[in-house]
């Protein structure tokens, strides 16, 4: 069971740093769609005449269930745009941990596009069976530090 979840904190983990690039976009779009629904209230609507078939004992407006529901979403965006940010900080910070050479590892695998074991330990002057060991090293570290509970 504990070698099922530490594969599955692994792939994560390396997914994240696959994503990690694209993180500072989604949450500057987050921000976008937050500010435009706090600037684009549609406010009042025009009266409509329709006839009731039952009578209820609701008293709010189309114009507040728009609020209530705009709120709404605001809050659930808010929300998916901290944990995004807090995610950025967490990796970030994790990575600060790492020696020059395990750096330098992440960032021509997950950052600088997904090169070949070949090229990699060419580029830090290593054979890439040493580089794909040393990446199950940095990856577990990084997952440690990234999701520590």
């Amino acid at each position: 069971m504990a070698d099922k979840m530490e594969e599955k904190l692994f792939k994560k983990t390396e997914g994240t740093l696959y994503n990690y690039k694209n993180l500072e976009i989604k949450i500057m779009n987050l921000n976008i769609d937050i500010e435009t629904l706090r600037r684009n209230y549609q406010g009042v609507s025009s009266i409509r005449y329709e006839e009731k078939t039952q009578s209820t004992n609701k008293f709010n407006s189309s114009v507040e269930n728009e609020v209530v529901n705009r709120e709404k979403l605001i809050k659930k965006l808010e929300n998916e745009r901290d944990c995004n940010v807090n995610l950025k900080r967490k990796i970030d910070n994790a990575l600060k941990t790492l020696p020059e050479e395990e750096f330098k590892l992440v960032d021509l695998r997950y950052f600088k596009g997904k090169q070949t074991w070949t090229a990699i330990g060419r580029h830090l002057n290593m054979d890439k069976d040493y580089c794909c060991r040393k990446r199950c090293d940095i990856i577990e570290k990084l997952a440690r530090l990234i999701y520590s509970f």
